[in-house]
């Protein structure tokens, strides 16, 4: 093993001096020289799993975060490389030439299809899993498809404590499964009426009820046939308005906006309280993972960067940032490259409305950015076309704008940005965060 470490370390040495981010090469060739190499390198460490459609990267970001104020010593895959090769790479990047990890935790974030492969190899204590929503219908199929990975992959560690969204029936119908079970979520009702991407139960297919809902299938849900319904979560995020909250009578805060960065702030929560940490106050000070709610300073203004790559997302995001007090400009990047999802069909199936009144000069860029103009048109709303993958061009809008500016951006566009807003405006590449 200490011969494909030392070829896979030199592989990500030579990939670093040439500025690149070495996140998932490593791992594929030592794959290829030892198959089964992230079973000895995983050994010995304690291993939390982060999977779930919406909420991963973040949800792992912020429990980082704790662990570190908290003095804790593990390592996170950060750059988002959250399948087999990626976490392997991880791993590589924090254990000795003689295969031995130099910390006591991992944090992984883990694609919900890669999660039955990564799951032989690994012996998670903790997976948590965020949610379970429609995403990339040409690679992921339909919700019960993705319920089905996560389940086959929670089968492959059944010594390992879930943390599950009790307010989600997809995601909390996991807890039939023998793994001891903590559980999170939001109480009170937001009169919620998305279109939701999954109105029946996992058990019985009967159409669920809801007592209260938050939004998509989320909420206080019941089956009217069978007995499955919502639980009162073991987190339980309380009195919600705007990004403050209470859990057990106790006040928190989350200078991430929306009620799904609550969500994520509850998970974990869980987590921390699941591997013995009880100081959760330092997740009230965590600003934000790349790309997601991150905030770049332009001169006098602030640019702020916002992943989308699914309805309950996109619609997520456009909700939040018409409830800021600002008239910030906006555009819209879409790609439609095999990381986001060749099938752009989904943004149909988010709401732009709360937009229209925004009084912004929208925008649109990227590979798909004539589909985005023609949605947007149908909810009324009127934009200039940058063609292609211009971003040069949109970094000169942003600089010569006197407002705030926000881009809503899919996967691939936004990591062609980034690197450009990093040059422009400064911060850390993706592989150099956390």
């Amino acid at each position: 093993m200490m011969f494909t470490l030392i070829i896979a370390k030199l592989c990500a040495f030579i990939l670093r001096l040439f500025n690149k981010g070495a996140t998932t090469l490593p791992g594929r060739v030592a794959l290829f020289l030892k198959y089964n190499i992230l079973t000895r390198l995983s050994k010995n460490v304690r291993i939390i799993c982060v999977t779930g459609t919406n909420g991963k990267t973040t949800t792992c970001a912020l429990i980082a975060h704790a662990m570190r104020e908290n003095g804790c010593s593990y390592f996170i895959n950060s750059s988002g490389a959250n399948m087999l090769s990626g976490v392997t790479t991880a791993f590589i990047m924090n254990s000795s030439i003689f295969g031995r990890c130099k910390k006591d935790f991992a944090i992984l974030e883990c694609d919900e299809n890669s999660l039955p492969l990564i799951s032989r190899y690994i012996d998670a204590e903790v997976v948590a899993v965020t949610n379970i929503f429609r995403d990339q219908l040409d690679r992921y199929g339909e919700v019960s498809k993705t319920l089905s990975a996560i389940r086959t992959g929670i089968k492959n560690m059944p010594r390992a404590l879930l943390i599950l969204n009790a307010d989600d029936p997809l995601s909390y119908s996991l807890s039939s499964l023998k793994n001891r079970v903590i559980t999170f979520g939001i109480d009170g009702d937001f009169k919620a009426d998305d279109l939701s991407d999954s109105r029946t139960c996992p058990f019985c297919q009967s159409i669920l009820r809801y007592k209260s809902r938050t939004f998509s299938q989320l909420g206080d849900f019941y089956c009217p046939r069978c007995s499955y319904r919502r639980k009162k979560p073991d987190i339980a995020a309380a009195d919600v308005s705007q990004s403050c909250f209470t859990i057990n009578k106790k006040l928190y805060s989350t200078s991430l906006g929306g009620l799904y960065n609550v969500y994520n702030f509850c998970a974990a929560a869980a987590v921390l309280k699941a591997v013995g940490i009880d100081n959760i106050k330092p997740l009230c000070t965590f600003s934000g993972a790349f790309g997601r709610m991150e905030k770049f300073t332009v001169g006098n203004n602030t640019l702020l960067l916002l992943l989308v790559k699914n309805p309950v997302g996109l619609t997520g995001c456009i909700r939040y940032v018409s409830r800021l007090d600002i008239e910030p400009d906006i555009a819209f990047a879409l790609n439609d490259n095999s990381a986001d999802g060749t099938d752009v069909s989904w943004i149909w199936d988010s709401d732009f409305t709360p937009l229209r009144d925004k009084g912004s000069r929208v925008y649109t860029v990227g590979k798909r950015a004539l589909d985005m103009a023609l949605r947007l048109k149908y909810d009324s709303i009127n934009s200039e076309i940058i063609e292609g993958e211009n971003y040069k061009k949109l970094i000169e809008i942003i600089k010569d704008s006197n407002s705030d500016f926000i881009v809503f951006s899919s996967y691939t566009a936004m990591m062609n940005m980034r690197r450009i807003f990093i040059n422009e405006f400064g911060g850390n590449d993706f592989w150099q965060e956390g």
